[in-house]
């Protein structure tokens, strides 16, 4: 009886009627010093979503480039790609295949991809949740070491408040761990504000928190960011 009133609620929603459409999101950040110090950073993140029928195909890049007085400080890259088959608007079975570049975090790669579920738990006006789960196959290749295979979960949360009409707060985290040995886990956290300019352009600040447990020497365990963006979507 319980099983049966929580998939009715849900279930409870209709399904999208934007079927074929592609729904993108961008951010650009750049930023550059002259005079005691000599520094240039260039970041971009984008998302793009598209959806046919049950169908729903997710992409995601994120990528940052930082230099300080001609010598790169900062080098890095992911991307995942996500599909979903909806069993109803708020459950959803997935596929993930990922990938990591990061020149100063002790890895030269990091692949992961396998198989999860998706949950919508909070759909609302004001504040939506999402969930996923995913059982992974991983391959790292540390710097100067030889390339490690291994069975990992990802656990992953995007929380987003309106919190006026022309403001938004998201929160997003994700763990993921070494389940052959769980001394080796990583975690990532991004916390933003956007505030509206038009229905296309946005301005935005966000902190980024990348956390490696068990990092490869002489890597430090904690690489954080902080950035104001020009969004736009469309």
């Amino acid at each position: 009886m319980i099983r049966k009133a929580l998939w009715s609620v849900l279930c409870a929603s209709a399904l999208s009627a934007n079927d074929g459409k592609v729904v993108t999101h961008s951010e650009f950040s750049y930023i550059n010093t002259k005079g005691n110090t000599d520094t240039t950073s260039l970041a971009f993140e984008g998302n793009a979503k598209t959806s046919v029928g049950v169908h729903v195909f997710r992409a995601h890049v994120d990528a940052y480039r930082s230099s300080d007085s001609g010598q790169t400080s900062k080098d890095k890259w992911s991307s995942e790609l996500n599909y979903d088959y909806r069993l109803c608007p708020r459950v959803s079975l997935n596929y993930l295949a990922g990938y990591k570049q990061d020149r100063f975090s002790g890895f030269d790669y990091q692949l992961y991809t396998g198989p999860g579920i998706g949950v919508k738990p909070l759909d609302e006006s004001a504040h939506t949740l999402d969930l996923q789960a995913n059982v992974l196959y991983g391959r790292d290749k540390p710097e100067n070491l030889p390339e490690d295979d291994y069975f990992s979960s990802k656990l992953g949360a995007i929380y987003r408040w309106k919190v006026q009409e022309n403001l938004k707060f998201i929160q997003e985290a994700t763990y993921r761990i070494n389940l052959e040995d769980t001394r080796y886990s990583f975690f990532y956290s991004k916390s933003a504000i956007e505030t509206k300019i038009n229905s296309s352009l946005s301005m935005g600040v966000s902190y980024k928190i990348d956390y490696v447990n068990t990092p490869p020497p002489p890597s430090k365990n904690t690489d954080r960011t902080f950035l104001a963006s020009l969004i736009i979507d469309y």
